[in-house]
């Protein structure tokens, strides 16, 4: 009696105990209501081709990543396998970075790269990324792609170029803004967006990126590829050599081919075909831009290779600019004017994209411009604007012909302090307000459009091939007229170099340099950090020193000042 009740003793208890835990874990939220991975990046999209897509986004924490697409945000049908999505982690605490980590990201971040391959040509898509079956993003008409039509197809396209944006400023904003306004005026959207660098002030790291590129442009991210190339800015954590660092964690380029062109073997240079043209991008910070280095002999190659109409190049450092730079005095925009152009115009180069100086510059239609420093004589093929409501636009022979001429355009006002030191002979066009540039492309007709931060149309002109043209130099061409700085003072005294230097002393600054400064209240932030931004948008301007509120001696003066301020 005493072991049968105690057997069921014990079978009551297991049966409460049951009904206990039961309770316990019913209470609880389920294995399938946890709450989802933390979305911190994206997603956004990379490296297309007219079969395939790459979607890339970031979390905080692990999850099971999942991308669902279709051609009708209700009928996401198709999902992306388990293999065609690569993983990549921030490195752990004191290792070091590779291929496979994410260089500096926060301890935690999980990025992923899902290659979507099988695809339609030209053809629109709808997309979301999951943790498992929660939704992170998508899934609505905001997050949409449309694939590249087939190699040669002759669609009229569209493209958005910017250059020197990553402030995270104001400016920035505007400049972005204006673009989407544009675009949605017309009814005419992007069908994809280079960047020809600096878009992550000061120094390109992981934090920058994220602040300063990804949350400003994300809804623009989100529906069109970015095709970046480096500037010096992300290059301070970048590097071009080994291919490792925030700029090459952020984007996925072609480097075996596989959006057209010849395959590079790196992220640094690389190529892509759009329809009837065919892109490519240089490093020209921090790679050999000899003849004989590694970038100019893949360049020959590819350029050889390609069978395209239109051949448009971009890259960082403009070969011609009197900006806030001057490509007759810095080596970097030295070389690639001296050592890169002439292969480019070989290969028949129709327009150069480029940014680094804070400014819009546009030249005439332009061949063998290669002297140090820039001269006009004997370079201009067409010395009218360019403009078909203007001079007209200039004129090509169809296809890819050796030295036809080529339009030079510097777009690096996307949002930092933009100036100008000069003029180089051969621009047609100089804007000192931020903007970016518009480039639509038709069969044999492009047209360049520089829009401004007010969404104001400032410049357009236009390229057409068609039939044979015979090239002729002008002989005297139409210079703009010769730029002026602000009148100094009656009486300013001439400022000399500094003497009396030690022997084997270098002047490290010349006098008359451009500096940024403010006047008249206290600046903002920690400005004394190396890494701190001027913002035109909280009063600094650009000047030669010295500065003075005009005793005679001051070549920049500050009107105002005696008086009211020190």
């Amino acid at each position: 009696m005493y072991r049968r009740l105690r057997i069921r003793a014990s079978w009551v208890f297991t049966l409460h105990s049951a009904w206990l835990l039961s309770s316990i874990v019913t209470a609880l939220p389920s294995a399938q209501a946890a709450e989802p991975a933390a979305l911190v990046r994206g997603p956004y999209l990379q490296l297309a081709t007219p079969t395939s897509m790459t979607i890339v986004w970031r979390t905080l924490g692990e999850s099971k990543p999942t991308v669902r697409y279709g051609k009708s945000p209700q009928h996401l049908y198709q999902t992306a396998a388990d293999e065609a999505i690569a993983i990549r982690r921030a490195a752990a605490a004191g290792k070091t970075s590779s291929v496979d980590t994410l260089h500096s990201a926060p301890v935690g971040t999980v990025q992923y790269e899902a290659k979507l391959d099988g695809l339609s040509p030209d053809t629109l898509y709808y997309y979301s990324v999951e943790d498992g079956a929660q939704r992170l993003a998508g899934g609505d008409a905001a997050h949409h792609f449309r694939t590249h039509p087939e190699v040669g197809a002759k669609k009229p396209f569209r493209f958005w170029v910017v250059g020197d944006s990553g402030t995270g400023g104001k400016a920035q904003a505007a400049v972005h803004t204006a673009m989407q306004n544009y675009v949605e005026q017309q009814k005419r959207p992007l069908d994809f967006y280079l960047h020809v660098g600096d878009m992550a002030y000061p120094k390109g790291t992981d934090v920058e990126f994220q602040r300063n590129f990804f949350d400003m442009y994300r809804p623009t991210l989100q529906t069109i590829v970015c095709w970046a190339s480096m500037g010096n800015h992300e290059g301070g954590t970048s590097k071009g050599m080994t291919g490792l660092g925030p700029y090459f964690d952020a984007y996925v380029c072609p480097k075996r081919g596989e959006a057209g062109g010849l395959p590079s073997a790196t992220e640094a240079f690389y190529s892509f075909d759009y329809g009837n043209a065919h892109f490519i991008c240089l490093d020209s910070h921090d790679l050999d831009r000899k003849p004989t280095g590694v970038m100019a002999q893949w360049l020959r190659a590819d350029l050889d290779k390609t069978e395209a109409e239109w051949l448009i190049a971009f890259w960082h450092h403009p070969p011609y600019t009197k900006g806030t730079h001057d490509s007759d005095k810095e080596g970097q925009l030295i070389e690639m004017r001296e050592l890169i152009m002439p292969i480019l115009e070989a290969g028949g180069v129709d327009l150069v994209l480029t940014g680094h100086s804070h400014i819009y510059e546009r030249s005439m239609l332009i061949d063998g411009a290669y002297h140090t420093p820039s001269i006009i004589d004997g370079v201009v093929l067409d010395d009218g604007d360019g403009d078909p409501q203007g001079d007209g636009p200039y004129k090509k022979s169809a296809g890819l012909k050796p030295h036809q001429g080529t339009v030079q355009v510097v777009t690096g006002h996307g949002g930092a302090s933009v100036g100008r030191r000069g003029t180089i002979p051969f621009m047609k066009r100089v804007f000192v307000e931020h903007g970016s540039a518009i480039i639509d492309v038709a069969d044999d007709v492009l047209i360049g459009t520089m829009l401004n931060h007010e969404g104001k149309v400032r410049d357009t002109f236009s390229i057409v091939k068609r039939g044979t043209v015979v090239q002729q130099i002008v002989a005297k061409p139409r210079m703009l007229p010769p730029f002026l700085v602000a009148k100094q003072p009656t009486g300013l005294k001439t400022v000399a170099p500094p003497t009396g230097l030690p022997a084997g002393a270098i002047a490290l600054i010349e006098p008359r340099q451009d500096w940024d400064y403010l006047a008249g209240k206290h600046p903002e932030g920690n400005w004394t950090v190396p890494q701190y931004v001027p913002e035109e948008d909280a009063g600094w301007k650009r000047a030669p020193a010295g500065f003075g509120y005009g005793d005679g001696d001051d070549v920049t003066v500050l009107a105002g000042m005696r008086g009211k301020y020190t």
